[in-house]
């Protein structure tokens, strides 16, 4: 019985081989179908991010050109111009405030342009001893100007012995709502003798 068993498995024997080799074949063939599948996945989702990137560079690129556009046409259409003039008020020509808080209402001698967007205030501070104190804050609006807001100044200076101080501020002007200032005093605090004082003048305007 075993003489005949091993006789049947050496006569079966090419056809097992066969077989395997058979399925062996086989694996490697769907195994690369799948791999095939993966990549052509993988090769649609990379053309659909670039289809995306190209469509948004080309949006971007047209928003570019529309802002470059809208922008030169704004450059070149600008009117606006910063005109110097000189304009004193006499209260406040020479302050000297010491722990009060007044408020000045100063009219515009001259009429400004119907187009004038602000106009410009210069703050000069004189110190001249070795000791003492110059504070004064303020705020400035155009009297019935309420949306352009208020235009604020701080000062602190202490121990300034022979100094000058001096820098400008826009105020927003509306031609249409009146031709005066308010200048309203929020902080005050002045020793050291009679040489220590604030100027407040107006110093040009802007159109547009």
């Amino acid at each position: 019985i075993q003489t005949n068993f091993e006789l049947m498995f050496l006569l079966l024997l090419p056809l097992l081989l066969q077989l395997s080799s058979s399925h062996s074949s086989s694996c490697d063939y769907w195994e690369d179908k799948l791999r095939l599948a993966k990549l052509e996945a993988a090769l649609q989702t990379i053309q659909g991010q670039v289809a995306s990137l190209t469509i948004s560079k080309i949006e971007l690129q047209a928003e570019l050109e529309v802002t470059t556009e809208l922008a030169r046409r704004s450059y070149s259409n600008s009117t606006w111009s910063l005109v110097r003039t000189q304009v004193l008020f006499a209260n406040l020509e020479k302050l000297k405030l010491h722990q009060t808080t007044p408020s000045y209402i100063e009219t515009i001698p001259t009429p400004l342009p119907e187009n004038t967007r602000a106009v410009i205030i210069s703050v000069f501070c004189n110190f001249w001893n070795s000791d003492g104190h110059a504070y004064l804050n303020m705020d400035i609006q155009q009297e019935g100007n309420e949306e352009g807001g208020v235009t604020k100044v701080e000062n602190t200076h202490y121990k300034a012995y022979a100094n000058t101080f001096y820098y400008e501020v826009f105020v927003p002007w509306d031609s249409a709502a009146s031709d005066r200032l308010m200048f309203t005093v929020t902080n005050s605090y002045q020793t050291g003798g009679e040489n220590n004082w604030y100027r407040i003048r107006m110093v040009g305007y802007v159109t547009a």
